[in-house]
């Protein structure tokens, strides 16, 4: 069996590490160095080179020189007078200026004129709108009262002639009733002939029949529609009337009675006054 050096290998492994560590380090101190430069470069300060600048250079002037010749306007602007308020002496201007100054003036004075005339025009306007505004509205108004009048009127007037016509009917039917009871108390009864005897002499006035007392009441309205006169009728029998309607043609009369004589009808009447104004008829 062969004999192995221990001790020899483990020198040379000893030293095959030292060189690797050694290695290593100079690597490490390389990049270290490496950093350390380049942030020394990033933090230097920019170094600026100064330019020098070349100012143009102007062509000399080729104008030739003042004259020396004293102008005339020159002589009259430095001699001219310029008003500065009203009482100052007048600028010498020549007649063709003091014409133009002159036409502006008057056409700025023409200008103001019609710009006053144009708002006088527009406030008169406006007046007149405002006055037509209230004519009209007052007109209509008027228009308004004299119609509402005029038909206050004509309902007035009708009812007039209704009532009149409905008096009118009334008193005439008074009147034939009054002349109807009158022929009948008048007209004498003819006397009764006696069976077995004869009389040829004329009656006696004792003979002759009394006439019948007349029987009277009230008439308390005609009317044309049947549904006013039921209205009267409704109302003459709340106050205790026994009130009828009689109808004759287009009319429909309210009547009550026959009460008896004229002087019961016309105290009747009186007491009826507080729901119709009645009339007395004959019946």
């Amino acid at each position: 069996m062969p004999n192995r050096d221990y001790a020899a290998r483990a020198k040379k492994n000893k030293k095959g590490t030292n060189r690797s560590l050694i290695l290593a380090i100079l690597i490490l101190l390389l990049m270290m160095s490496g950093l350390g430069l380049w942030v020394l470069k990033e933090n230097a300060p920019v170094q600026t080179i100064p330019t020098q600048t070349v100012a143009p250079s102007q062509p000399k002037s080729t104008l030739p020189s003042p004259p020396e010749e004293v102008y005339s306007y020159i002589r009259d602007l430095e001699t001219r007078e310029v008003p500065v308020d009203k009482n100052s002496k007048l600028a010498k201007l020549t007649k063709e200026q003091e014409q133009q100054l002159q036409r502006q003036k008057e056409e700025e004075q023409r200008k103001l004129q019609q710009v006053q005339a144009a708002q006088a025009q527009v406030q008169l306007n406006e007046q007149t709108k405002e006055t037509a505004s209230s004519e009209t509205d007052a007109a209509l108004a008027e228009e308004l009262s004299l119609k509402k009048a005029k038909e206050k009127q004509l309902a007035e007037e009708k009812r007039q002639a209704e009532l009149k016509k409905q008096q009118e009917a009334a008193k005439k039917a008074e009147q034939q009733a009054q002349v109807k009871a009158q022929t009948k108390a008048t007209e004498p009864q003819k006397p009764k002939q006696e069976p077995a005897k004869v009389v040829a002499s004329a009656a006696k006035p004792a003979d002759i029949a009394k006439p019948a007392a007349g029987k009277y009441g009230l008439q308390c309205g005609a009317f044309k529609n049947k549904a006013q006169a039921e209205n009267m009728q409704a109302r003459l029998a709340m106050a205790g009337y026994n009130a009828r309607i009689n109808s004759n043609g287009e009319w429909n009369r309210v009547v009550i009675g026959p009460i008896g004589d004229r002087a019961a009808t016309s105290a009747a009447q009186s007491n009826s006054r507080s729901v119709a104004e009645c009339l007395i008829v004959g019946m």
